[in-house]
């Protein structure tokens, strides 16, 4: 008799306790009426208002495709400024739907943290920055310099030991966001500054006025695949993040852009027409509009088209796309059929 009480106790525990680690899906996000981002605003970098109030960047274009295929209205969203090392408590309590923000992946993050990587959204660079010694035409001319550096990431880790392999005697100054990171190096508190070639260009481009000594320096330290991120409690929402991410790639690898995107309606390929909605059942059966491709490409084109405006030859940064081209192409960005 105990033990039947026992298990009824248990059984009632089951269907009371609140459903923390439910797969939510999109329930979350449809019953709010729009999607948050979290992304780095420190900076007029990833994302910013112009000067209509129009949101700019790679990110506001992600988190757009978001909108636009979960609400069929790429207005339906919000960005939030969150530091990368907040990205899991932000995800997890549900502040954030997706952490975009320039994040990468490591090993202990993926096993401990409450956060599931979806896909890459781009490849970054690890690079220096200096604001002193302008004529240096090496590394070993900065050997034994301070180096302002994030705390705590996969950037340290990489900068240790390209300073082992190198014997550069570089003295490491950890910080724990890259704000505070940025703020020590305009401070002099560092000779160099080392992390992101996105951030690191966009600092440049924010200081050529006032200082024109600020120089990002040729050497890349490692490649950073750069990912979206949800939380690990929700896999639906997950796999649903992680095709939206896909569909530019797939346009691009198929040659569709923001100028012939209706061409290619009424195409027999099985996956464009499961893209482009002219199939509805699949992208329905993630909970998304069906047309949402074909708005998202007309507004903001393909993966190349979006890299290029925003990081690219058409951006004030003017990155190459390196690793950012299919692979296809001699690239690392890869796409996958939508079948």
């Amino acid at each position: 008799m105990k033990l039947h009480a026992i298990f009824l106790s248990f059984l009632l525990c089951l269907f009371i306790t609140p459903a923390r680690a439910d797969d939510a899906g999109l329930r979350f996000i449809k019953s709010r009426g729009y999607v948050v981002c979290g992304t780095d605003l420190s900076s007029k970098t990833l994302a910013y208002k112009d000067e209509d109030g129009f949101w700019k960047g790679i990110d506001a274009d992600i988190c757009r495709n978001f909108a636009q295929a979960i609400f069929g209205n790429d207005e339906y969203f919000r960005l939030k400024n969150v530091p990368e090392n907040q990205a899991a408590y932000a995800l997890d309590s549900n502040q954030i739907d997706f952490m975009l923000g320039n994040s990468t992946l490591s090993a202990k993050q993926e096993i401990a943290a409450p956060i599931a990587a979806m896909d890459v959204l781009y490849y970054d660079k690890q690079v220096f920055a200096s604001r002193q010694k302008t004529k240096a035409t090496s590394m070993e001319d900065f050997k034994g310099a301070k180096v302002c550096v994030l705390d705590n990431s996969t950037d340290i880790a990489n900068l240790n030991e390209y300073n082992h392999r190198y014997a550069l005697e570089l003295k490491l100054l950890p910080f724990p966001t890259m704000n505070a990171t940025k703020q020590a190096f305009l401070l002099n508190r560092c000779e160099l500054i080392c992390g992101s070639e996105v951030y690191l260009r966009g600092i440049k481009n924010s200081l050529v006025a006032k200082d024109t000594t600020v120089m990002v320096l040729p050497e890349t330290i490692a490649y950073r695949p750069i990912y979206a991120y949800s939380a690990k409690t929700n896999p639906t929402l997950r796999i649903i993040g992680k095709w939206i991410i896909n569909a530019p790639k797939l346009a691009e690898q198929q040659g569709i852009t923001s100028k012939n995107t209706d061409a290619f309606i009424g195409v027999r390929d099985a996956s464009l027409r499961n893209l482009l909605g002219e199939e509805e059942d699949l992208w329905k059966s993630f909970g998304l509009n069906p047309k949402w491709v074909a708005h998202s490409l007309k507004a903001r084109g393909n993966f190349s088209e979006i890299f290029e405006r925003n990081l690219g030859k058409e951006s004030e940064l003017g990155i190459g796309r390196d690793k950012n081209y299919l692979i296809e192409k001699g690239g690392l960005i890869s796409a996958q059929p939508f079948i």
